[in-house]
């Protein structure tokens, strides 16, 4: 070991300077699906398993930063002898060894303890290395996993060419060519067996679906189309973003984003695992809510518009629905309430440099734009990456009179919050038509004013129409 860097960094570093290019030359590694993975902090990576390449050839996959806090699972009595080969395994994998042949101990201990710890699995469901080419049922402990930790996604691969290449009870490797299939991250319910059964058939399906391989080679995932209702307090958007969605999901799978998350299918809602961002933006929108001026209350919600567009990103991801409905838009909701602290200054120009900058399409906005000066904070969330916010597919704007928003929120019978105001509302108003203006005009994304004054069922109605003629083709997130 190099005495002046840190053990994990000398392990990285084999892995990414010797280990990787020797399999990539003596075997070729192929790898489809591998965005899968990207961005991930934790997860449970399942896969078939034929050959002692397998946990390699997945290594291969990982970034560095996942590399280091990611651990195979592995049967102790297979590398105990020699000793030698049990400490470069140890070293080289850091892997949660199990003891078959113990039974007094519970095979799944090491492994809670690592996800515990925040790190990440490498799980071969099989439970051995079975006849080559063929995959056995799985265990059911990969589902007691998913049972017991159901915030960490399960990323199915499908291995082939190992089991030819390195091939049970070989001991000379075969330089053939290997490939490696990454489907979706998945959240899965139901019992322990009925997630090892739901896993099973995915690796199968990736084993068997060669078409299905291809289609995907070289072709880009299409975002999945969202729906942005904007509206100031008491205007009725929470209600319009529910209907919207309910009367969606009659004809397809669709996600709202409200203060809670919910699934519907045929007008019903399904059960969900919350996610843990989902918990954390919960947690800081209740802390929003209770503040006592606008300068208290712009850092909460700021974090809490921010954990928003994160949790979009993690169910588009995660769950894959056909439609996601927004009760508000983070980048659209951001902007706007910049009018509210800089209302004199906020101009079309102005707001089409913020959308730009929030959404991470920054090229045409100058280092030294105006746009910084007035808000220092944008040059912070570029520096922490955080100016990444997806622009909506589509945009409805429901307009309602500040003064007829006083009176609904009147009728709640709760205390008001810091903005709720007929002087402020009118300039959040504003600020919701200055940016959607700009929406339309500059950056090409279908946005229209609905006129909230009228029943909720005739909003409703004219809302479904609004986005039945809509254009939902475009690239959701897209600033040009």
């Amino acid at each position: 070991m190099i005495p002046w860097l840190p053990q994990l960094t000398v392990r990285i570093l084999i892995h990414l300077l010797v280990l990787r290019p020797l399999l990539k030359l003596a075997f070729g590694v192929g790898a489809e699906g591998r965005e899968n993975l990207s961005g991930l902090e934790r997860f449970i990576l399942v896969a078939n398993h034929n050959s002692h390449l397998d946990v390699l050839l997945l290594l291969c996959l990982l970034t560095p930063r996942q590399l280091g806090r990611t651990h195979p699972v592995a049967a102790y009595e297979y590398f105990c002898k020699p000793k030698a080969l049990l400490w470069l395994v140890t070293y080289l994998l850091q892997p949660v060894w199990v003891e078959r042949g113990d039974r007094r101990a519970d095979p799944l201990q090491g492994m809670r303890e690592v996800l515990q710890r925040g790190h990440c699995l490498v799980v071969f469901p099989e439970g051995t290395r079975g006849v080559a080419g063929q995959i056995v049922p799985f265990k059911a402990g990969v589902g007691q996993l998913a049972v017991e930790f159901p915030d960490i996604p399960i990323v199915p691969a499908c291995l082939l060419g190992p089991e030819r290449s390195l091939p049970k009870r070989s001991v000379l490797p075969v330089p053939l060519w290997n490939r490696v299939i990454v489907g979706p991250p998945q959240l899965l319910q139901g019992t322990r067996r009925e997630i090892a059964a739901a896993l099973e058939g995915m690796i199968r399906e990736l084993a068997a679906s060669q078409a299905a391989t291809r289609h995907k080679r070289g072709r880009r995932r299409q975002p999945v189309p969202t729906i942005a209702v904007l509206g100031i307090d008491g205007s009725g958007k929470s209600p319009l973003a529910e209907g919207l969605a309910t009367r969606l999901s009659r004809s397809a799978r669709v996600c709202l984003i409200s203060d809670e998350v919910a699934f519907l299918d045929g007008g019903a809602r399904l059960p969900v695992q919350v996610l843990l961002k989902e918990r954390l933006r919960e947690q800081v929108g209740r802390r929003a809510k209770t503040a006592g001026t606008l300068k208290s209350y712009r850092i909460p919600k700021l974090a809490e518009l921010l954990l928003r567009d994160r949790v979009v990103k993690d169910i588009r991801r995660l769950y894959a629905p056909d439609l996601i409905v927004l009760d508000g838009a983070p980048l659209l909701n951001i902007t706007a309430w910049a009018g509210l602290y800089h209302e004199e200054a906020f101009d079309e120009e102005l707001c089409a440099a913020a959308l730009r900058v929030l959404s991470g399409n920054d090229s045409l906005v100058a280092e030294g734009h105006a746009i910084y000066a007035l808000f220092p904070e944008l040059v912070t969330l570029k520096r922490l990456h955080l100016a990444d916010l997806e622009l909506p597919t589509a945009t409805l704007f429901l307009d309602v009179d500040p003064r007829v928003s006083i009176q609904r929120i009147l009728t709640r019978g709760q205390s008001r919050q810091v903005h709720e105001t007929e002087e402020k509302l009118a300039r959040l108003r504003e600020g919701y038509r200055l940016v959607c203006r700009v929406v339309a005009a500059d950056l090409g994304a279908p946005t229209r004013a609905l006129d909230g004054h009228r029943s909720r069922e005739e909003v409703l109605d004219t809302a479904v129409l609004e986005i039945t003629g809509m254009d939902m083709g475009r690239q959701s997130g897209e600033v040009m």
